[in-house]
């Protein structure tokens, strides 16, 4: 498994990412996470991001399950997997996330999250202009957050199966990404759409079974 690096390790924490700003600041940090590596293991990037809270480590798991990487084969449940725990920690209120041995030494190129960290800077910083804190039950409730949590639980556990469909790790991780962009932006209608979303990939799901 990859070593940490010294700015990995659980020790330094910087202030919490917050609001619309931090959606760029949370990509160039995955970018400078995967520098000078060939690989990084699951564990790194859960005990740098995750140090930041629930919402940041779930929206770097969303973006990477949504682009090519995720789909590489045994990725998809890998992170899957990932998004269950965090969808219990947060259930069970707790701010840490501790990782079975065998998810967190699961190793992804650091190439790959490079280059995803590139593509997706652009969009980070047009989501930064356009999302705004608003209804804030949604994003901050009590109740809003556990129905998101078992969500997590039930879309993370699934893909432990269909992960192994190339398509259905990016269509799982859309709501995902959703839920994560309205936590962290605190703008309770990405958190909405999040909802609609998660029925519309239930009943395609469905179907398609």
């Amino acid at each position: 498994m990859t070593e940490l690096h010294a700015s990995d390790r659980p020790g330094r924490r910087a202030g919490r990412f917050e609001g619309p700003e931090a959606l760029p600041r949370l990509v160039d940090r995955l970018h400078a996470l995967a520098e000078d590596r060939d690989s990084i293991s699951i564990d790194a990037i859960t005990r740098t991001i995750g140090a930041q809270g629930h919402a940041p480590l779930l929206m770097v798991a969303s973006v990477i399950m949504i682009l090519p990487v995720g789909m590489v084969p045994g990725v998809g449940g890998a992170l899957g997997a990932l998004v269950a725990l965090i969808g219990l920690n947060m259930l069970l209120g707790r701010d840490s996330l501790r990782l079975p041995h065998l998810l967190g030494r699961r190793e992804i190129s650091a190439g790959r999250l490079r280059h995803t960290a590139e593509r997706i800077r652009p969009a980070s910083v047009w989501m930064k202009r356009h999302l705004h804190v608003r209804m804030e039950h949604l994003a901050r409730g009590s109740i809003s957050l556990m129905v998101i949590s078992l969500i997590l639980i039930l879309a993370g556990s699934s893909l432990l199966i269909l992960g192994a469909v190339p398509v259905a790790t990016p269509i799982m991780s859309l709501p995902i990404a959703l839920f994560a962009f309205g936590i962290l932006g605190r703008d309770g209608a990405v958190v909405a759409a999040g909802y609609v979303a998660y029925a519309l990939v239930g009943v395609a799901i469905w179907f398609l079974l």
